[in-house]
């Protein structure tokens, strides 16, 4: 598919058919959403650091709101993830985002939503979608300029199928996808490269949450660290905000652009953090042809016809010229099939009809207890994602969510290896629904008092008892048996201590060490066995690492080199790649810090920093510590700049008599693109310093350090606030 583009891009500028060329249909006039106010009543109060506070009267006043406030602080981005959702995104950013718009026709997106928004979802939750859309739409209307050609009307259907479209991308859906189309897939090799979903950072397999009951904690207070890893910047990196109504939707936490909820955070009486978890959600059928006729495929001994349909690509190369693809969309009974020179392969995904994330998630973002919480989560229409879960009464769990494919169990079966090729000339080895909540490892208030998920096995989610165990799951569910650095350091911080104070939970958070066993500690010890040449620079190398804590603190002078040689072991592991060769790696290593820093050993804060514009901050932490750091080299700047890992943490406890407080920290600021505003970096400090602030939850103390006030609507009761 990409090479036929790229070919035709040739054609296209070799060419001088007049007729190929096109101009692009123009937009509708913004100017026509400004009626849209009159349906909503919203309050929108940006405290001290611009952050929005969204009040309404009814849930899609606030929905409107939330959609209108992240709008003003990333309008772009958000422009992309629609046009990404609809399969549009290179009538914007041209011939290299064609791929991302394939993806979105062969996962079939718009054929599951079309076909069940009336009927599949209830009308709370496309009143709640359509309104978040109408909240883009009024800021289109007020902001025309710079609007991609085509982009409104924003839709309720926009914003349902960027949950079809997206979620199954967190647990590595797009990697199979790669995999197979490179003819990579069942022989080894088939996790060497990603098909990004858009050219911004990808989310690096990290994140955790940590649960802490009140028998666990020094003064009776139930406590929970909300702590993913994203990128930094682009569709998928953390927005915060809070949104109240008189309905009961009450939530403060981060979300992503064209998310009409808070995705994890916390209201008055529970909150949750959420980590990817990666079970098996994917399977590949390899397909047997029929010689005689390439439309057909054999299931069941007999010839079957593929259903065939042509996805258009639209790609914008200057200005207004556009030129529309086709590729053919083949199908089986088992899911769509790509025909690649090593043959026909089908798959089959977690989530692959399913357009109801929304409601789970509306559902979750109004559970008031644990009971609401897990009703939420039995609906089973999130693809995957771990919760570790929290609550004023003291409750503390881990749930491993995913769908779970039912695959079919039994002797039959038993030789089945459900993570490579399956055989795709059965019919009794293509899955028919999930396995319900029920069925899914969960951790539910253990003994120890703690529960954590740090991206590791949920067989290993609490110290001691209470934990599930692998004997009660099936096999085929692929749940996965990984024990990652920061579980680990979780385990041997939290083990021991048994009145974990709010001073502890926040130390531990932002721990900067590798463990003892963990890839980085074996790397080391290979390295430090080896023999070098007297007197040479690996030499000089290996006796400074002899030194090394395995922490990763700003000041160390000796963390740069560490770090340096054992990051990329971390990420072939992280990414289920072949592991480089150590001593190129230290060589590497060597060479940078010799070139750029004078000197082999300067101190890690100045190569490790967070850059802001023309700022920047020297930072702890690194790949797969608890203080996570993912960066890469800037080499005309001279040192690494962070692109992913910790990003926006929140800190939540609720005391005995229940009341909560909450503090939290974004790595940059509420201003998004607006590289003019204070708050484009006026959180960047402070992160980078390894501190949070107080939310402001309380009116009052919100009103006394807003930084604006607007209202939308003329009929907002403000009594609910």
């Amino acid at each position: 598919m990409i090479k036929k583009i790229l070919l035709a891009v040739i054609a296209l500028l070799t060419s001088i058919y007049i007729g190929f060329w096109a101009t692009a249909p123009r937009s509708v006039d913004p100017a026509q959403y400004q009626i849209l106010a009159d349906k909503y009543d919203v309050h929108i109060v940006r405290d001290k650091y611009a952050v929005p506070h969204i009040f309404g009267t009814r849930d899609i006043d606030a929905a409107f709101g939330l959609g209108y406030a992240h709008a003003e602080d990333d309008f772009a981005t958000m422009q992309d993830v629609l046009l990404v959702t609809r399969g549009k995104l290179a009538t914007l950013h041209g011939v290299d985002a064609a791929k991302t718009d394939y993806l979105v026709h062969f996962m079939d997106v718009w054929n599951v939503v079309d076909a069940g928004y009336e009927s599949r979802i209830n009308q709370q939750t496309r009143d709640h979608a359509e309104a978040y859309a109408d909240g883009v739409n009024f800021y289109a209307s007020e902001k025309p300029d710079n609007i991609a050609v085509g982009l409104l009307p924003v839709t309720g259907k926009d914003i349902i199928a960027g949950f079809t479209f997206k979620t199954p991308l967190f647990y590595g859906f797009d990697q199979v996808v790669a995999a197979v189309v490179e003819g990579r897939y069942g022989t080894g090799l088939d996790k060497l490269a990603h098909l990004h979903v858009t050219d911004s950072p990808q989310p690096d397999i990290g994140s955790q949450g940590i649960a802490i009951a009140p028998s666990r904690s020094d003064d009776g207070h139930t406590r929970l660290l909300v702590n993913s890893h994203q990128p930094l910047t682009g569709p998928v990196a953390w927005y915060e905000a809070r949104v109240k109504t008189d309905e009961g939707w009450d939530m403060v936490g981060s979300t992503f652009p064209g998310s009409p909820v808070i995705l994890h955070g916390h209201g008055p009486t529970l909150g949750w953090a959420s980590t990817v978890n990666k079970p098996d959600l994917v399977d590949v059928y390899q397909l047997t042809i029929n010689p005689n006729n390439g439309d057909q495929y054999l299931l069941d001994g007999e010839w079957r016809d593929f259903e065939v349909k042509d996805a258009a690509i639209d790609v914008t190369f200057w200005g207004p010229i556009r030129w529309t693809f086709h590729e053919a969309i083949y199908r089986s009974v088992h899911g769509p099939v790509f025909k690649t020179e090593k043959g026909a392969f089908a798959l089959r995904w977690a989530g692959m009809d399913e357009m109801r994330t929304l409601e789970e998630m509306l559902a979750m973002n109004k559970a008031r207890t644990q009971a609401d919480f897990e009703a939420a989560l039995s609906m089973t229409a999130s693809p995957s994602i771990n919760y570790v879960y929290a609550d004023k009464d003291g409750n503390i769990a881990h749930y491993y969510n995913a769908m779970m494919p039912k695959r079919p169990e039994g002797d039959k079966f038993s030789a089945i290896d459900w993570q490579g090729l399956v055989a795709g000339d059965r019919s009794d080895l293509i899955w028919q629904g999930y396995y319900p909540f029920e069925r899914m490892p969960r951790t539910v208030n253990p003994p120890s008092g703690l529960v954590y998920n740090a991206n590791n096995t949920p067989y290993r989610s609490s110290i001691g008892e209470g934990q599930p165990k692998p004997k009660d799951y099936e096999s085929s569910m692929g749940i996965q048996t990984n024990m990652t650095n920061r579980a680990l350091r979780i385990e041997a911080l939290f083990g021991a201590d048994k009145a974990i104070s709010r001073e502890d939970l926040h130390r531990y958070k932002y721990d900067n060490r590798y463990a003892e066993g963990s890839v980085v500690d074996l790397v080391l010890k290979r390295l430090l066995a080896m023999s070098f040449e007297p007197d040479s620079e690996l030499q000089a190398g290996q006796e400074l690492l002899q030194n090394w804590d395995l922490g990763s603190d700003a000041e160390s002078r000796v963390a740069a080199l560490g770090v340096m040689t054992g990051s990329p072991f971390v990420m072939a592991v992280m990414r289920d790649e072949p592991e480089p060769d150590l001593v190129d790696v230290f060589q590497n290593a060597l060479t940078l810090l010799q070139d750029h820093f004078g000197r082999i050993d300067p101190k890690w804060g100045e190569v490790n920093r967070l850059v802001r514009g023309d700022k920047s901050w020297p930072l702890s932490g690194a790949p797969d510590v608890l203080r996570a750091v993912y960066g890469v080299f800037d080499e005309e700047a001279g040192h690494q700049q962070a692109t992913a890992g910790d990003s926006y943490i929140m800190f939540v406890e609720w005391s005995p008599d229940g009341i909560l407080t909450s503090h939290s920290i974004h790595n940059f600021g509420s201003a998004t693109l607006d590289a003019t505003s204070n708050h484009y970096d006026d959180q960047a400090p402070i992160f980078a310093s390894e501190k949070e602030r107080r939310l402001p939850l309380d009116m009052v103390k919100l009103m006394a350090e807003k930084t604006s006030d607007k209202i939308i609507g003329g009929d907002l009761n403000l009594e609910h606030e």
